[in-house]
């Protein structure tokens, strides 16, 4: 496999004033994009040069585009002068709308425009080839019909070493205390002296309640953040370098991101704390250790990984159900729904269950307490279901046009066409722990946006002031609507119809997928991300209300 740690762009960008900058669950957000700018704000703003491709009279039949570079970017025209349309990812196969290059200008071996519209650069980001062979191995590419893209797996221990390559015992033993079979514990390969010592006992492991369960209050200890970059390797020099050793919570206080690097000459990429979050693509053997290798092209032992699924919440698709706003959820477990007998009192029928979804009929007022009632005459408590109610269309959006409503006040989110109401759920949108302090204060914004930026996946990670630093590799399904703040997918919580967010729009899995591919502008077949305004107006989207406290 050809790509590697240091084939990756740094994706970053600037997105003003500290105070402002998303930061979904985890911590203070760090926006980052394919090339040290925010390509959704450079995308919108750079005008696109008169270039005139060159066709090739003899083309020829077309060829077969396979993605060699972590990041591929699609331009508008055949020059890197032409703005970005948005990118794509190692390993997407695509077709070329000729068999020959249209044009060299600022690429050695020619630019080729892509049947789905856009051009890249054959030099260095795709290779052409012919015929059903690809030119080399591809990781494994996201499944856009599962419930998330990749497989992903959970750090269950501090300390946790992502390696560069898959490494021999011997450096097995000196970063993480691995015992080789057969190899007496007094040599200095796996003596104690010899290896990286664990700062603590192993974290208890998650359950399934933990991650993906069905109370809040059981979310795994670390929480996730708000905006987007793939992961960069560590620069030459950088922190870290020149070290085997990455500083750590044990030499000089809490850890941040740039501690838990390791030196750019080591084997060892970095330590993950227990939290981290990580994309896989296959599962490797070597010697008696198995180890997964991640989209990152990092290794991992295979024993320090829990893999995740996500919660299996979704909301309801209103068209395809036939169902009528207003709608009910069950925002506990223990919620019991209560029927009437013929005396008109009500008597305890059961527990639906936590995220129970019903159609809300009409209000009532039994013994002093108010329920909603559903259609087959059960009574469920009002302060104990999340009502998503209809919103009037605001009067700029056209009678086919696509909106998106997100409610703070009831924690909800509405998808409609025009004046009618497509999709209804959940969602978690920012905590406010602290209105007076900053760092506890993680309110999304009001106001009436527009997507400006879609990505198929994005890796989240940053430091947090008072959480430490989080890192989330491939966060799915992520939508940005107003500077970093975005509606993406949480497949690390299972809280939606209750704030748990640090400033985004947390939906689950599923609800994440299906909006994502039903909002503008487009997804390209094969891309990985695409900007508005180059490709069309995003979709609307209005946040108004109030969120709850704590």
């Amino acid at each position: 496999m050809k790509r590697s740690f240091y084939m990756r762009r740094q994706l970053s960008c600037a997105v003003g004033l500290a105070a402002f900058a998303c930061m979904c669950t985890c911590g203070l957000l760090a926006c980052t994009s394919p090339d040290h700018k925010s390509q959704a704000t450079t995308a919108a703003t750079q005008a696109a040069p008169k270039v005139e491709p060159v066709v090739p009279v003899d083309a020829g039949p077309p060829v077969r585009l396979f993605a060699s570079a972590y990041v591929v970017k699609v331009r508008t025209g055949p020059s890197k002068q032409a703005p970005r349309m948005g990118y794509l990812r190692t390993g997407a196969v695509l077709m070329a709308k000729t068999a020959k290059p249209v044009s060299f200008e600022t690429c050695r071996k020619g630019w080729f425009e892509l049947e789905t519209g856009g051009f890249v650069c054959s030099t260095t980001e795709v290779m052409p080839f012919h015929g059903k062979r690809l030119p080399e191995r591809r990781p494994t590419q996201p499944d856009l019909t599962a419930r998330l893209p990749y497989p992903y797996g959970y750090a269950m221990r501090r300390n946790t070493p992502v390696y560069r390559r898959l490494p021999s015992d011997e450096e097995a033993a000196q970063y993480e205390g691995y015992k080789i079979p057969g190899v007496d514990a007094g040599t200095p390969a796996a003596s104690p002296a010899a290896a990286a010592p664990d700062p603590g006992p192993a974290a208890a492991q998650p359950t399934a309640a933990t991650i993906g369960g069905d109370a809040p209050a059981n979310t795994p200890t670390t929480v996730a953040p708000g905006a987007a970059a793939p992961l960069a390797p560590p620069a030459a020099g950088g922190p870290g370098s020149g070290s085997d050793e990455p500083t750590s919570a044990v030499d000089e206080g809490p850890p941040t991101l740039a501690s838990l690097m390791a030196g750019s000459d080591s084997v060892l990429y970095r330590r993950m704390e227990r939290g981290f979050y990580v994309s896989l693509d296959r599962e490797i053997s070597k010697g008696a250790r198995s180890y997964w290798q991640t989209q990152a092209t990092g290794f991992i032992p295979k024993s320090r990984l829990l893999l995740v699924q996500g919660s299996e919440f979704r909301g309801v698709d209103l068209e395809a159900t036939g169902t009528a706003l207003p709608v009910g959820f069950v925002l506990s477990k223990n919620t019991m729904a209560y029927a009437p007998n013929a005396k008109g009192k009500l008597h305890a029928a059961g527990a639906p269950g936590y995220h129970f979804m019903f159609p809300i009929t009409a209000d009532a007022e039994v013994a002093g307490r108010a329920f909603y009632v559903a259609p087959d005459s059960k009574h469920y408590p009002v302060k104990e279901v999340a009502k998503v109610a209809l919103r009037e269309k605001p009067p700029e959006v056209k009678d086919d046009e696509k909106w998106i409503d997100v409610d703070l006040t009831t924690q909800s989110l509405v998808a409609y066409v025009g004046a009618k109401p497509v999709y209804a759920t959940l969602v978690s949108t920012g905590r406010i722990k602290d209105e007076l302090d900053p760092l506890r204060n993680f309110q999304t914004p009001t106001g009436s946006f527009r997507i400006n930026a879609k990505h198929l996946t994005a890796t989240m990670d940053g430091d947090h002031a008072l959480d430490g630093p989080y890192s989330i590799e491939d966060v799915p399904y992520v939508m940005y609507f107003q500077l970093a703040y975005a509606l993406h997918s949480a497949f690390w919580h299972n809280s939606f119809g209750r704030p748990h967010s640090h400033g985004c729009v947390n939906l689950s899995p599923e609800d994440a997928r299906w909006l994502f591919f039903w909002a503008d502008p487009p997804m390209p077949k094969s891309w990985h991300a695409i900007y508005a305004k180059l490709n069309g107006d995003g979709t609307r989207v209005y946040v108004h209300g109030e969120t709850p406290k704590g």
